[in-house]
């Protein structure tokens, strides 16, 4: 399986020594293969994860796969975190995406039966304004691919895992839709919709944590959340 790390040359103050510290693997639905491909589009779709129990939310490496056909060169994917805090009106609860808590912006990707990206410590600091990339218990990752044009045979999409073999996952998804927002999705066929993906954290350290709370990214997630599929 290919891997293609997205390294950054910006210069990276660490503070703390914490990503000195030895990672844990708090989420990884990466070996269950469903052998099926899932083609979102020009949608942003996202799974919201449940990581392990643990004090480890400051993520060192997120890895996730992709696959891509019938590229012309100018395709692109982005990648971004978000805290399950907005209101969902169908279900009368806090739990759509809501909070940016990372955005690495659009970069480049080639065709591929399938490949794994890797988006190392540097990497997500460079994409959250020089600050550590802190998540809650639970959280989604979402993807977009751009400039893939369908009419010229052009496609690109996820490999859906389950289950996951540390932390927990819904069956269901997340689409944004341009006007009405985020929207809770499930397959006709009763899949679980879970995409492949690993996350690796350490414990945040004070120094860290301050920081966190000086960006906005360190936030009590207390709400009451409707139980779904």
């Amino acid at each position: 399986m290919k891997r293609l790390q997205i390294l950054t040359c910006a210069v990276a103050v660490v503070l703390g020594g914490a990503v000195g510290q030895s990672a844990t693997l708090v989420y990884d639905n990466s070996s269950n293969d469903l052998v099926i491909r899932f083609n979102p589009g020009p949608a942003e779709v996202g799974d919201e994860i449940l990581l392990a129990p643990g004090p480890e939310r400051m993520i060192s490496t997120f890895t996730f796969q992709y696959w891509g056909e019938n590229f012309s060169g100018d395709e692109q994917i982005r990648v971004r975190f978000y805290a399950n805090d907005a209101f969902y009106a169908s279900h009368n609860a806090f739990i759509a995406p809501g909070t940016l808590l990372y955005d690495s912006g659009p970069f480049s990707i080639p065709a591929t039966p399938r490949q794994t990206i890797v988006l190392d410590y540097a990497t997500l600091l460079a994409g959250n304004s020089g600050n550590p990339v802190i998540v809650p218990d639970s959280f989604t990752w979402s993807v977009q691919f751009l400039n893939v044009n369908p009419g010229a045979g052009e496609r690109a999409g996820l490999d859906i895992y389950d289950p996951p073999t540390t932390g927990w996952n819904y069956t269901s998804y997340w689409e944004k839709d341009p006007i009405q927002g985020w929207l809770l999705k499930t397959n006709q066929f009763g899949i679980p919709m879970n995409f492949g993906a690993r996350v690796e954290a350490v414990v945040p350290e004070p120094n860290v944590l301050a920081l966190g709370l000086g960006g906005g990214l360190l936030f009590l997630l207390a709400r009451s959340r409707a139980r779904r599929s």
